[in-house]
């Protein structure tokens, strides 16, 4: 049986139970939804989930809330929408950091990203770039920086944002399409791995394009490839990696909308719809614009086809990484 085949199963289950109980009450929702997001204010999930729950209030006719629920990489608050009462009042606003990377990375987690939700929607996807340090690289190109770690294998440093995280991962990635042996200078977040970078203690780091861009304009960093399959809009000459031929490297930061898996599926149809009217709209777009982010091109995928995929990728970058966490 599919997943997908379970899925409907199971919320169809769920739904003839919770039935008789939606019968009998008011039609969903009747009053104020909650939206998680695992992480600290400001970062883009956030940013893109407040403008989805904003504007899914006004399609809903209910008060749509954001809450940070920031912890251990994010699945503090996960694990506690995975354990909220499926009624679809509680949502989780995620990426690829709790619903490709979690499982493989930690060793123990009270939840199982895999199988304890129903994806409602993707809200949207920015890139991650790779960035190189003028000052450890006289020329700052993508063929210097590949001639460099070549010339010396295991020697060259890169930054990210901490062992395990989306930056870390992206860059084995490519290590590994390359061919190449680094040395990984793991930090406590991206502002300090950019500050050495930038002052060349550490040659090249990925990160999100919004952080990257100050310095590539400033001239303390150069952006040498896009890690998606297309170019960004707002360095049109810079390659992407794809096209450059790194295939893996096609590796946006997405974020997408989920519900409990045993939400009804009455209740997920009517959330799922929000999301999809949310997500098209003009004024959404614009935002997404303004920060640098997109719409996920699924093509000819479905849904659980995409999720599934990128399930594939972050477990395998991170067999190669050997990282772990606790």
């Amino acid at each position: 049986m599919t997943l997908i085949a379970r899925r409907l199963l199971f919320t169809g289950i769920a739904a003839g139970l919770a039935a008789p109980a939606l019968a009998q009450g008011n039609p969903f929702p009747s009053r104020a939804l909650r939206v998680v997001v695992p992480f600290a204010p400001g970062g883009i999930t956030d940013i893109l989930a407040r403008a989805a729950a904003e504007a899914m209030s006004r399609v809903l006719g209910q008060p749509v809330v954001v809450e940070n629920r920031a912890g251990a990489g994010g699945n503090v608050g996960s694990e506690a929408v995975a354990k909220a009462t499926p009624d679809g009042y509680t949502l989780l606003a995620v990426g690829p950091a709790v619903m490709g990377i979690a499982k493989p990375l930690y060793s123990r987690l009270n939840y199982d990203p895999d199988s304890d939700f129903t994806c409602l929607g993707l809200l949207g996807a920015q890139a991650n770039v790779m960035l190189v340090s003028p000052r450890a690289l006289p020329q700052p190109t993508l063929p210097a920086l590949l001639e460099a770690a070549r010339a010396k294998p295991g020697e060259l440093p890169f930054a990210s944002s901490g062992s395990g995280s989306l930056t870390h991962l992206t860059a084995e990635l490519f290590a590994a399409d390359a061919g190449l042996r680094m040395v990984h200078v793991p930090y406590r977040g991206s502002p300090p791995a950019l500050a050495d970078l930038a002052g060349g203690q550490v040659a090249m780091m990925f990160d999100a394009l919004t952080t990257a861009l100050p310095l590539h304009q400033g001239g303390q960093a150069r952006i040498v490839g896009i890690a998606t399959r297309g170019r960004a809009a707002e360095l049109p000459a810079v390659p992407s990696l794809v096209e450059a031929g790194f295939a893996s490297l096609d590796a946006p930061n997405w974020f997408g909308l989920f519900a409990p898996v045993a939400t009804p599926a009455p209740v997920v149809a009517r959330l799922a719809a929000a999301v999809a009217e949310v997500t098209a709209s003009d004024s959404y777009k614009a935002l997404m614009r303004a920060r640098s982010a997109d719409p996920v091109a699924l093509g000819d995928r479905s849904l659980d086809a995409f999720l599934a995929a990128e399930r594939r990728r972050w477990a395998e970058a991170v067999r190669r990484s050997g990282a772990k966490a606790d």
